[in-house]
């Protein structure tokens, strides 16, 4: 499972394809650019050069501030040619959302955009920063190292989506990451196939495809998003023989009419993360031949995938132990081992030493607490059955994932504490009944005299402060929330309330709630205003 370390380390991935490959296609940009191995090195190590005269050492962190394309990479490989870490960042992030990773990283350099720069001028103050257009030399000058790159040193450092606190930021060692792009090698690729990455760069799925590429040869044709109307259309343009959907793309993808050329493409391995409800019909409208899955997160890595599993993996399942990333364990509340079936938090003690290394910036008591008695605890609950498939249930943790984002529902909630009618708040997911996955739903209760609350525009002040995938969809007003005898708020109270009468829809910017039910007399609409 752990790779050696010059497998591992992707200086050394880039310095062996040049010298044994330097024409074969590295990488294809969307617009067609394209970068041989031979051009990789020269990219990687130019960026290097010019990231070295900007102060950037071994050891540094690098913030990276960009959307998929060829500056990120160059920023990327050029940072990693010097032994910097990275720190991918969603170019979307503002506010505090923003500042708050950033005070934990303290990055040496933020590559980002003049245009973001003038932006986000209070946000970005205390930090330097480089326009992307001063990484793009060219050079064969070998970067000088202090000392070899190691498997415990680190690589990237990425933002957690945060649990009853805001989000943390997880420092990933070279051989954690290593892992992330494990699904590459579960689907046996080779300098043949074309990987579609269309997935963001700032997040551990793109960017551990795009590594897994670089290290079996496979070419990556990177794309900016998704174009899920689009999509088989543009895989069969792209020709790319294999592609990673997550969170609900494959819902989607199914819900679109079928059409004739729905099999009329070269896609021959799938990753689905999680798999669509049947996999089986999925399979049969798309003619795939091959489909797997796998889970991980920001501080694990990969531990469970389909592996060298042939067979389509059961509905609802995540994979199975990845041979030889370590020992497993579902443990229930007290600690205790369960059996299959049951449900229990999910316990990794990984092979490799190195990446025990891997922990929470400024936050040692929070480390302390994921690495106990020498296992990591992932917070992630799971059953597990007989035949070893892993079965994700649910997180104790208080975060909710939205089509692939991890949101960190206290974020969500301060930021909805700052509107003047609102006196508490609290947000949990939703399935939404248009068949887009989970969503998230605000339950407010009004500030003391406020009897009227306008809803939509609440959402759309939310919408000029956090990124899209953070704003609430759903809305609802109480007069106050559940809470245990310590006053913690009972979300899973008010995850079962789900989508009713009283539920206001950003989106269609109305009730969730018919309008002629609403003429007849069956229902009452609560006393809320709402933009239209």
């Amino acid at each position: 499972m752990w790779l050696d370390r010059d497998e591992a380390v992707l200086r050394s991935v880039i310095e062996r394809n040049a010298d044994h490959h330097p024409e074969r296609s590295v990488i294809v940009f969307e617009g067609g650019e394209t970068w041989s191995s031979i051009e990789t090195l020269a990219e990687a190590y130019g960026a290097a050069e010019v990231l070295a005269s900007l102060g950037v050492r071994q050891g540094s962190r690098v913030a990276i501030m960009l959307p998929n394309g060829p500056d990120f990479v160059r920023a990327w490989w050029g940072a990693r040619c010097l032994g910097a870490a990275i720190m991918p960042v969603n170019p979307a992030l503002r506010g505090r959302i923003l500042e708050h990773p950033l005070r934990l990283a303290e990055p040496d350099l933020i590559v980002i955009s003049p245009e973001q720069v003038a932006t986000l001028r209070s946000e970005l103050a205390p930090y330097r920063t480089a326009d992307p257009l001063l990484l793009r030399e060219r050079s064969f000058a070998k970067p000088r190292l202090e000392r070899p790159v190691e498997l415990a040193d680190p690589d990237v450092v990425l933002m957690t989506s945060g649990t009853t606190g805001p989000s943390k930021v997880w420092s990933s060692t070279v051989a954690q990451a290593s892992t992330t792009g494990a699904y590459v090698r579960d689907g046996d690729l080779t300098d043949e196939d074309r990987f579609l990455i269309d997935l963001p760069l700032f997040h551990t799925a793109g960017l551990g495809v795009m590594a897994g590429c670089l290290r079996s040869g496979t070419l990556a044709v990177l794309r900016g998003r998704p174009t899920l109307s689009r999509y088989i259309e543009i895989a069969r343009e792209l020709e790319v023989t294999a592609t990673f959907l997550v969170g609900s793309m494959g819902a989607k993808l199914m819900a679109l009419p079928e059409s004739p050329t729905d099999r009329d493409h070269r896609i021959r391995l799938m990753v689905m993360a999680p798999l669509p409800p049947d996999p089986s019909r999925f399979v049969e409208r798309f003619g795939i031949e091959r489909i797997i899955t796998s889970f991980g997160s920001t501080e694990t890595g990969g531990p469970l995938g389909t592996g060298d599993h042939r067979g389509l993996p059961s509905p609802g399942s995540v994979g199975r132990e990845r041979r030889g990333y370590g020992e497993y364990r579902l443990v229930d509340g007290h600690g205790d081992d369960i059996a299959a079936g049951e449900v229990g938090e999910l316990l990794l003690r990984p092979a490799s030493s190195a990446v025990a290394a891997g922990h929470y910036l400024k936050d040692e008591a929070a480390t302390a607490q994921a690495w106990r008695d020498g296992w990591f605890h992932t917070g992630d609950l799971f059953r597990r059955n007989g035949d070893g498939e892993y079965f994700w249930v649910g997180r104790d943790r208080d975060t909710i994932r939205r089509r692939g984002e991890n949101i960190s529902a206290y974020e969500v909630e301060q930021e909805l504490l700052m509107e003047s009618e609102v006196a508490m708040a609290a947000c949990v997911g939703v399935e939404a009944r248009d068949d887009v996955g989970i969503e998230v739903k605000a339950f407010l209760v009004p500030a003391d005299g406020v009897t009227d609350i306008d809803l939509g525009a609440i959402g759309d002040r939310l919408a000029d402060r956090l990124p899209g995938h953070m704003v609430p969809r759903f809305y609802e007003v109480i007069t106050e929330l559940p809470t245990t005898p310590t006053q913690k708020i009972q979300k899973f109270e008010l995850a079962s309330r789900l989508l009713n009468e009283h539920t206001w829809d950003r989106v269609s910017r109305s009730w969730v709630v018919q309008a002629r039910q609403a003429a007849s007399g069956d229902i009452a609409v609560p006393h809320s205003r709402r933009s239209t």
